[in-house]
């Protein structure tokens, strides 16, 4: 039976031995383990190519090295595995997880579907700030942002925040086809012509996952959600040009605060601080590790790092925004319909 820390620390002190550090800590238990990264999309899309990854690289770099394996859980948008990761997974190192940004502010702004406290996940990091973009389909005759505010467009959709802040603050006439399991199948759908564009499409993924589309102008990006606009994307409007009054001003500063945790990798709440010390370590490392940009590269997967105490702090500051102003956030990234529906839910 393993001596505890309390009492190897205190066998240091009194021998003039060197207690062991976090990390050694860390390995003891994780050796021979095996890890397991959940990803909370279907495959094929752009957080199932990040989350997969970063699992093939992170178990080098974790104390002790143990073997991580890939399990995907698709389901609302990735608060199905956010629930699954709060609530049951266990909480001793082994289980991480990776799902879609906004999953976030779903459990700040108390969305019943949201079984999780956001503040009390250990986020490790994530491996991107991105852009977010809506497209249409090169045909459909909507290239320009004036068409696509102008007129009626329907939009496949597995998230719906960004076409609905265009409805809401903007104006805009997007109608949005839910139901899809994963984004892959929102693309399948508008290649078929079922739809006729996307909302809450990462830049990323787009060159991840399509990148013959970019090439041969198969679709049209319309707009883009960011701060800044994307190297490749500089003819392109960001939302921040619509802007015409400090409410629109307000709405659209917080939801791009998603945009620096744009891939997210999280732990259960309760993981022993020297192994969420640990982990995030491995990941930062992973982030830096040359095979990984490599890899990378190859895949075009953009890489811009957030470390997990930053992000930690911006989730923080968020949750405790006031309830007035992160229930408008809500009503305009939901729709009011929706988010009054929320508050009927017990």
């Amino acid at each position: 039976m393993k001596r505890s820390l309390a009492t190897m620390t205190l066998a240091s002190l009194i021998t003039g031995a060197p207690a062991l550090s976090w990390a050694q800590n860390a390995a003891d238990f994780l050796k021979e383990k095996r890890v397991t990264l959940f990803i909370g999309s279907s495959t094929g899309g752009g957080t199932d190519a990040y989350g997969r990854a970063v699992a093939s690289f992170i178990g080098r770099h974790i104390p002790g090295a143990p073997n991580v394996i890939v399990s995907n859980v698709p389901g609302a948008n990735g608060l199905v595995v956010a629930n699954q990761l709060y609530n049951s997974m266990p909480k001793d190192g082994t289980a991480i997880a990776t799902f879609d940004r906004a999953a976030a502010l779903h459990a700040i702004w108390k969305n019943p579907r949201a079984q999780f406290i956001a503040t009390e996940l250990n986020w490790i990091g994530s491996a991107n700030i991105d852009t977010s973009t809506c497209v249409t389909w090169g045909s459909s005759g909507i290239d320009t942002l004036q068409k696509f505010m102008s007129q009626e467009v329907v939009l496949g959709s597995t998230a719906v925040y960004h076409a609905n802040m265009l409805n809401s603050l903007f104006g805009a006439k997007l109608k949005q086809v839910t139901g899809y399991p994963g984004g892959n199948d929102v693309l399948l759908a508008l290649e078929r012509g079922e739809v006729q564009g996307r909302c809450n499409w990462s830049y990323s993924s787009i060159i991840n996952t399509r990148p013959a589309w970019v090439k041969e102008k198969k679709i049209n990006v319309i707009i883009q959600f960011a701060d800044e606009k994307h190297p490749q994307l500089q003819d392109v409007p960001l939302i921040t040009e619509l802007v015409q009054n400090e409410r629109q001003k307000q709405m659209i500063d917080l939801v791009l605060t998603t945009q620096l945790m744009a891939r997210p990798f999280a732990l259960p709440p309760g993981v022993p601080t020297d192994r969420v010390d640990a982990i995030r370590k491995a990941f930062n490392d992973t982030m830096t590790d040359p095979a990984f940009l490599e890899m990378a590269k190859t895949q075009q997967l953009e890489i811009e790092p957030v470390k997990g105490a930053r992000i930690q702090e911006n989730v923080q500051r968020v949750s405790t925004l006031p309830a007035a102003l992160i229930r408008e956030m809500r009503d305009v990234v939901l729709g009011a319909q929706a988010s009054a529906a929320m508050d009927k839910v017990k």
